[in-house]
């Protein structure tokens, strides 16, 4: 970025330093697409620190730039960083903004993990099925073999295993049903948590551009 964040100088240089003093927190933002979707792309390496050679202070130009692109959707307003009244902005919507902006990455981080569970459980129960339908395959095989003789044993011994993958199907197409069934109720419930974040964060957007101005 042009400027510095803290005190608006242009006299910044690039460092490879890995500790930083301003917008940490920016990293961790992920927005669900409610002010504006995917961020782009920095220019530089990510590994790379502007220092500002006037105040000292050291950020990464990701994280600036995120926060801009954030205030730039949900505000309307493009910030120019040279200006000392753009920087009082910028800092008091990420001291307003911050908990509703955390909130809403949590909230996106426990949806995956929902989505995660229940994909995991539709693989297992596929898994029950099969492995069902084998078993009661295996266990006529048993039963067949100690109580058969001669020439029917073949014929008979072909019968569990087709009788054993019918009812392994039968099982899958059970399961596939319920566990979509399932799957559909846990995006109903990620969509809710995804629109409650958001809304709180429109409100306190609203709110804070009616305190500011």
């Amino acid at each position: 970025m042009a400027n510095c964040p803290n005190c608006g100088s242009d006299y910044i240089q690039l460092t490879k330093e890995t500790n930083i003093s301003w917008g940490r927190a920016a990293a961790g933002w992920a927005l669900f697409g409610v002010v504006g979707g995917a961020i782009g792309a920095v220019t530089g390496e990510d590994r790379n620190i502007n220092a500002c050679l006037d105040c000292g202070t050291s950020w990464k130009a990701e994280d600036l730039y995120k926060i801009l692109q954030i205030i730039k959707n949900s505000t309307g307003e493009s910030l120019d960083l040279a200006i000392e009244e753009d920087r009082f902005f910028m800092n008091e919507f990420i001291v307003e903004l911050s908990p509703y902006l955390d909130e809403i990455s949590k909230k996106e981080r426990e949806g995956k993990r929902l989505i995660e569970e229940a994909q995991q459980k539709s693989v297992q129960s596929t898994a029950t099925g099969c492995g069902a339908g084998c078993l009661i395959s295996f266990s006529v095989c048993i039963g067949i073999a100690s109580s058969t003789s001669g020439g029917v044993l073949l014929l008979t011994l072909l019968i569990p295993p087709v009788l054993g993958m019918l009812i392994g199907i039968l099982l899958d197409s059970v399961n596939k049903k319920y566990n979509e069934k399932k799957k559909q109720e846990t995006q109903r419930r990620v969509e809710i948590i995804k629109r409650e974040a958001e809304e709180k964060l429109r409100n306190k957007i609203r709110i804070f551009m009616n305190n500011y101005y």
